[in-house]
């Protein structure tokens, strides 16, 4: 009986090898299998990069009609600008690096982008091209490539005189002389995460969700990166984060004193003066945008479907917000009609608040 029990025993332990085992080979993948799969999921990586590499570009034009408008909002913010768009393979998700190297970008800083009739164009600078040196100063590679590019180099474009390039072309250097022009440029960054409809302004790049992007029209492009071009021009980012510092140094006193307020003060100084920096983002966004020959009439229609909630309805803010637009588009075609430049003088000149817009759309209400 027990040499039975054995007997069947091995005969099931055997049958369950032969399943595990059979399964395991109708699984497995053949070389030209794995090869094929391989060069599907290359070629899903390379339409993915195209399609984030299509809203940069966009973005870019937008940015290039619209920077040489808000020059003179913040004169610490303005520099030289070439025309050409400097970037990294780190600007891009890491699961896409391979397709990044095969499209010619890798750990140095590299052209992506020339506009036509531009001081890089005419200088004879060519997409592809490995930066060297720009004016005497080495350009690193590597993981500080993009440091590079992001921090230090719309820095050391010099204006009124000419910018001497190395560049690496097919392994050879080539020297190029580049004119300089007055403008304001930052670096777009299209990220997979969906975020806010607007772009996030960092200060030294601009953060546009790749999805909220590619949904946009090419006037409501136009809109979002106005928008987001004047919050780093006035650096609003940085204001942002000196509030919230102050707020943080005022809870760790209050922690030291033996009182727990929870991050209470770093909270207000995170959202200190957070509707004054929009509608100032909102009135200058639309100078730049009239400036620059774009029709500003429906800035208010978009901003009004974005901000709406699920019944239609705005929260004060919002609210607020748009009958600020309505009042600076209001302003702006008055300027048209009186002959005067399209400039918010009024608004660059001094302190101002969400309540001087406040009584000009009071007074505007009452004289209507």
């Amino acid at each position: 009986m027990l040499m039975r029990v054995r007997r069947n025993l091995c005969v099931l332990f055997a049958l369950c090898g032969l399943i595990l085992f059979g399964g395991c080979e109708t699984t497995r993948l053949s070389e030209a299998e794995k090869a094929a799969r391989k060069q599907e999921e290359l070629a899903l990586k390379k339409r993915y990069l195209e399609r984030i590499q299509s809203v940069e570009e966009s973005c870019y034009e937008a940015l290039h009609g619209i920077g040489p408008s808000v020059v003179d909002f913040n004169e610490s913010e303005s520099g030289g600008y070439s025309g050409a768009i400097f970037a990294a393979e780190n600007f891009y998700p890491f699961d896409l690096r391979e397709a990044v190297v095969m499209s010619g970008m890798g750990n140095f800083v590299s052209v992506r982008y020339i506009f036509e009739g531009s001081p890089a164009d005419e200088a004879g600078l060519l997409l592809g091209d490995q930066l060297i040196r720009i004016n005497g100063r080495k350009v690193p590679r590597g993981e500080a490539a993009t440091t590079f590019v992001t921090e230090k180099l719309r820095k050391l474009w010099l204006l009124e005189e000419p910018n001497y390039l190395v560049v690496e072309r097919n392994g050879e250097e080539i020297a190029l002389e580049v004119e300089a022009e007055r403008s304001v440029s930052y670096n777009v960054v299209v990220t997979p995460f969906h975020n806010d409809v607007a772009p996030y302004a960092t200060g030294r790049s601009l953060v546009f969700s790749l999805e909220n992007a590619e949904s946009l029209e090419e006037e409501e492009l136009d809109y979002v990166c106005a928008f987001a071009l004047v919050q780093n021009v006035m650096k609003h980012a940085r204001m942002k984060g000196q509030n919230e510092f102050i707020g943080g140094v005022l809870d760790m006193a209050a922690a030291m004193s033996g009182v727990g307020v929870g991050g209470v003060f770093s909270s207000i100084g995170r959202n200190a003066h957070k509707a004054g920096f929009l509608i100032e983002s909102d009135l200058l966004a639309l100078y730049a945008l009239a400036a620059s020959g774009i029709d500003i009439s429906g800035y208010p229609d978009y901003w009004a479907e974005a901000l709406a909630d699920r019944n239609g309805n705005f929260d004060r803010a919002s609210q607020e917000r748009l009958d600020a637009m309505r009042q600076v588009i209001a302003e702006i075609e008055q300027k048209r009609l009186n002959g005067e430049p399209i400039y918010p003088t009024e608004y660059l000149s001094g302190e101002w608040t969400l309540k001087d817009v406040r009584g000009r759309i009071a007074d505007q209400d009452a004289s209507g």
